[in-house]
C-alpha cells in the first residue's frame, strides 16, 4: 500500500508542476519582476538581430576615449588601429548573438552603462545600422554582461564571450599613450 501512495504522490506532484509551468508560459514578463526569457521556435534563446554576417560592411567600436572603425573591402577587412582583431570572426559570432534575459533597470544599480564600457555599431553597405549596442559590466553570474540596445527601455543580458574580444581590443587602445601632433 505504501508504494501505491508514493506513486500517487509523484503523479500529483508532476501534474501540479505541469500546471505551474503552463501558467508561467502563459504570463508575460510583467508578471516576473521585469525578467523574461525570449526563445525561438526550437526553445533556444532568440537571436537579438536578424541579419547575416555577410550583410555587415562596417564595424565601429567606441569607448569614451577612442574609436576603432573597420571596413569590409574586396580583399577582406581593413582595420588600421586593431590589426590583430579578427573582425570576420567577431561579425560571424555577433550575428548569432542571443539575448539570455531582458530586465527592467533598477535606479541606482551599477550596470556599467553610464557611460558604457563599449558601444558596438555594425552597418551595412548603405550605412544603415544592423546592430547598435552599449556594453556594460559583467553580471554577478560571471558569464553574462549587461547591455543596452539604444531606444529600448529594458536592459538585456548577453553571453560575455560575444563581446569579450572587442572589449579587450578597445581597452588596449585606450591604454596606449596618445602622441602629440
Amino acid at each position: 500500500m505504501t508504494a501505491t501512495r508514493s506513486w500517487l504522490a509523484v503523479l500529483l506532484a508532476g501534474v501540479a508542476l505541469s500546471i505551474w509551468q503552463w501558467n508561467e508560459l502563459r504570463e508575460g514578463p510583467e508578471h516576473h519582476d521585469g525578467h523574461s526569457h525570449l526563445h525561438d521556435e526550437r526553445g533556444k534563446p532568440a537571436r537579438l538581430y536578424d541579419w547575416d554576417a555577410a550583410d555587415v560592411a562596417q564595424v565601429i567600436l567606441s569607448t569614451p576615449q577612442a574609436q576603432i572603425t573597420m571596413d569590409r573591402e574586396p580583399g577582406g577587412w581593413r582595420s588600421p588601429s586593431a590589426t590583430d582583431f579578427d573582425v570576420a570572426g567577431f561579425v560571424k559570432l555577433f550575428s548569432q548573438l542571443r539575448s539570455e534575459r531582458q530586465l527592467t533597470p533598477v535606479a541606482g544599480q551599477p550596470y556599467g552603462l553610464s557611460p558604457p564600457h563599449l558601444r558596438i555599431a555594425l552597418r551595412d553597405t548603405q550605412g544603415n545600422a544592423l546592430a547598435l549596442m552599449d556594453v556594460g559590466d559583467l553580471a554577478p553570474d560571471g558569464f553574462s554582461r549587461y547591455v543596452q540596445v539604444p531606444g529600448e527601455p529594458s536592459m538585456r543580458m548577453v553571453p560575455d564571450y560575444h563581446v569579450r574580444e572587442p572589449l579587450a581590443k578597445t581597452r588596449l587602445l585606450n591604454d596606449r599613450p596618445t602622441r602629440a601632433p
